[in-house]
């Protein structure tokens, strides 16, 4: 009787823990208007928003692997070898003033260095810095790019910021909603609902 009563003790704070684990994630996962600060301020509104370049001109791996990849300094230095940028003072929309010209300077730095920038994540589930999910879930972009889904689907309008933020809680709850959403089928609807469809 008295294992019987220990084990019971056990499950109730493994329940627990594991409620207030989550709880304390989804708490993280929160959106936030400012972004982490970077160590080039890379202006997301000049380059998708004023300039109109694709999202997949940098991020260039969404179409071929479940990651989207973060341009190396050599992509950068692809344009950034023939666009010097204007030497003229800029004001971010949080309220901070660069020198463009600057900044890609910085990216130059680097360049010369032989060094990658050493960028600071800004989105994944549940607050985590690993590939930005938690070790038991597997997001593929190419699966959701080649459905065609918007990268502001899940990343919002990223041509509107300077500084990245979160701009999407992605929770489980967030992802299951969207499956149901656009699932071909109620078959289709199963399948995408299944455990195994994104923890694998």
């Amino acid at each position: 009787m008295k294992r019987e009563r220990q084990g019971f003790v056990c499950i109730v704070i493994t329940f627990l823990l594991v409620t207030a684990g989550f709880y304390l994630y989804a708490e993280t996962a929160k959106s936030n208007d400012k972004g982490p600060a970077q160590p080039v301020l890379f202006s997301h509104k000049i380059h998708s928003g004023d300039n109109q370049i694709q999202c997949q001109t940098c991020h260039s791996y969404t179409e071929v692997s479940s990651h989207p990849g973060i341009p190396s300094v050599q992509k950068c230095m692809g344009c950034h070898s023939y666009v010097a940028g204007r030497d003229v003072e800029y004001t971010t929309q949080g309220g901070q003033t660069i020198n463009i010209r600057e900044e890609i300077n910085k990216v130059k730095g680097y360049w010369r260095r032989q060094e990658p920038i050493p960028w600071v994540k800004v989105t994944g589930m549940y607050g985590t810095d690993s590939a930005g999910m938690p070790e038991f879930v597997r997001f593929n972009h190419k699966r959701h790019i080649k459905r065609g889904f918007e990268c502001s689907t899940c990343h919002g309008e990223v041509e509107k910021m300077d500084v990245v933020y979160k701009a999407k809680d992605m929770t489980m709850g967030f992802c299951l909603s969207c499956h149901e959403e656009n699932a071909d089928d109620e078959q289709h609807k199963t399948e995408l609902k299944d455990c195994l469809t994104c923890h694998y």
